[in-house]
């Protein structure tokens, strides 16, 4: 009984500072403008091939996306500053495009540059138990990765 008492109070505590951390971390950007992050500005596709869809816009704006003949625009993006650790030095960045509230970073993560490649995108999953992506979301995950396009369409 002892234990089952000890361990329904630590839990909530370690959830809080899980949060905090997750918080602490990531910075949220309604631009990109003045942001340093203009090295991943550009249109990125599947495969590098504009011609294809989902494509996603990166600009001073943010974040915007054409996908089955629509657009859309994140109105704000999360930035995980520290996703990679306290002394990632690399040019990897870690992107939360869907945040839901404070504290929900929302079911995809982008991942600019990733295993170090520049001008390349991949879109994951980030999904808890029982969570679900939208059509749209889980159709930007689908099709990753994504690089740069050499031409616009």
């Amino acid at each position: 009984m002892k234990i089952i008492y000890y361990m329904t109070r630590a839990v909530p505590a370690l959830a809080v500072g899980i949060g905090a951390l997750g918080v602490a971390n990531a910075v949220t950007l309604k631009s990109l403008k003045d942001s340093q992050l203009t090295d991943l500005y550009g249109i990125y596709a599947p495969g590098g091939d504009c011609k294809r869809e989902p494509r996603i816009k990166v600009d001073d704006s943010g974040l915007a996306y054409e996908y089955a003949g629509h657009s859309t625009h994140s109105t704000s993006i999360e930035y995980a500053l520290t996703y990679g650790g306290p002394d990632y030095a690399g040019i990897s960045r870690w992107i939360f495009p869907f945040p839901v509230n404070d504290n929900d970073v929302g079911r995809v993560l982008m991942v600019f540059n990733p295993e170090e490649k520049p001008g390349t995108l991949t879109a994951e999953p980030n999904l808890g138990l029982g969570e679900h992506m939208s059509e749209f979301q889980a159709a930007l995950v689908k099709a990753s990765p994504y690089a740069k396009c050499a031409k616009t369409p």
